[in-house]
């Protein structure tokens, strides 16, 4: 009996190391940063991007710390930024973070208050947490993406105002954690990719606020086998308050899928950007198959739509047929039935029935041309970037929009 048991514990301890391989020393030729850089390292993660030459593929690995820094990252040729960690397969186990608490007030826009700004093509980020500390009170983002082919592994990303901004490309997010209470996932024309991550508010608000203008626009959202829930350090009266998105144009697109949503969203789904603005029109929102108690119920938004499959929102509409060029498979095989293997590749429309729905035509108006820098951004019609607003011009009393 003795035996048994021995080799039953030896037997867990190997399955253990097997399935929590550790990233602990950089690759060869890889450029390192170390909080006490030795010869040849960096000491800021800016310092060892601003050494890289344009054009060729290059890797950065980094030794735990917190990085106190803005980072930007532009670059032309292929990077993979990789983080000191005991188990790459879980954000938990991340010992490398870059922090940085500025605004969008105070930067004079949401992009240049990023903690992480990456403005390229061909990126990959594997175990490092990105936060804003910033806080209430503005937009403060941790993650501005710009570029298509963009992934995102076991990475955290914390914030509160607008957390994310996906805002151009083709972006893939795996086995991550976000966190945020307002339009925490945001931006206008990317195509974004939320797989197995864990999605998690930390106050009253909206997980998504998709900025899709136009119906040529393509950008859309998806949510495959992920968890919505309660961040560990919630506000009081989170519960219950939080919606999974509200539209920051009239055509925005987001979908929710085999995804374990709890009680923390509440029963109506989704929200109208204001009132006297509801921004519904042309809205599709969609979810398909989720589970928890906060999934589809009576109560759901008549603008909302309960799909019978989740056609034209598997991973190759999102990303594009040749995603697996790309996307590290070692992250999970992303199909049919949310975590399955064999991924469906059908591009013909989802067959969903829309509730009837009439409302009032978004009455946005062009924000004035001259005032005072220290107001926030005030788009309106024909939005192309951002416009300083006095106060009280804006429409809405503090959206930074």
């Amino acid at each position: 009996m003795v035996h048994i048991q021995l080799f039953t514990v030896i037997l867990a301890l190997l399955i253990s190391l097997v399935s929590a391989a550790s990233y602990t020393s950089p690759p060869a030729g890889a450029v390192v940063v170390r909080k006490s850089p030795q010869s040849g390292e960096f000491g800021s993660i800016q310092a060892a991007v601003n050494s890289l030459d344009s054009g060729s593929d290059k890797t950065i690995f980094i030794y735990p710390g917190i990085y106190n820094e803005q980072v930007l990252i532009s670059r032309s040729g292929k990077l993979t930024i990789r983080g000191y960690t005991t188990d790459t397969a879980s954000y938990s186990a991340n010992q490398v973070t870059i922090s940085y608490g500025r605004s969008a007030a105070q930067a004079g826009s949401n992009d240049l208050s990023g903690t992480l700004r990456v403005k390229k093509s061909n990126f990959a980020l594997y175990n490092v947490n990105v936060k804003n500390t910033f806080g209430k009170g503005s937009q403060a983002i941790a993650l501005s993406a710009y570029g298509s082919q963009q992934a995102y592994y076991a990475c955290q990303f914390t914030g509160y105002q607008d957390t994310i901004l996906t805002n151009e490309g083709t972006h893939y997010f795996a086995g991550s954690y976000v966190e945020g209470a307002t339009d925490y996932i945001f931006g206008q024309r990317s195509l974004a990719y939320f797989y197995k991550s864990t999605i998690a508010s930390v106050g009253a608000g909206y997980i998504t606020a998709n900025g899709r203008d136009s119906d040529s626009n393509p950008s859309k959202y998806v949510f495959d086998s992920c968890t919505i829930t309660i961040a560990s350090n919630a506000a009081s009266g989170t519960k219950g308050a939080v919606y999974l998105g509200r539209p920051w144009r009239s055509y925005a697109r987001v979908v929710f899928k085999y995804s374990s949503i709890s009680d923390v969203i509440n029963p109506a789904g989704w929200r109208i950007w204001n009132t006297g603005n509801e921004q519904i029109d042309h809205v599709f929102y969609g979810e398909y198959s989720n589970t928890g108690s906060g999934a589809w119920n009576s109560k759901r938004v008549s603008f909302a739509t309960k799909m019978s499959n989740d056609n034209g929102y598997t991973i190759a509409d999102v990303l594009g047929s040749g995603y697996a060029s790309w996307v590290d498979a070692s992250y999970g095989s992303v199909g049919s039935g949310g975590g399955g293997t064999t991924v469906r590749t059908t591009t013909k429309a989802a067959t969903t029935t829309k509730a009837a729905t009439t409302t009032k035509a978004a009455t946005t108006t062009k924000a004035p041309s001259s005032c005072a820098p220290q107001w926030g951004q005030c788009g309106g019609t024909g939005w192309t970037g951002a416009t300083c607003c006095a106060a009280g011009t804006c429409k809405f009393s503090n959206e930074w929009y």
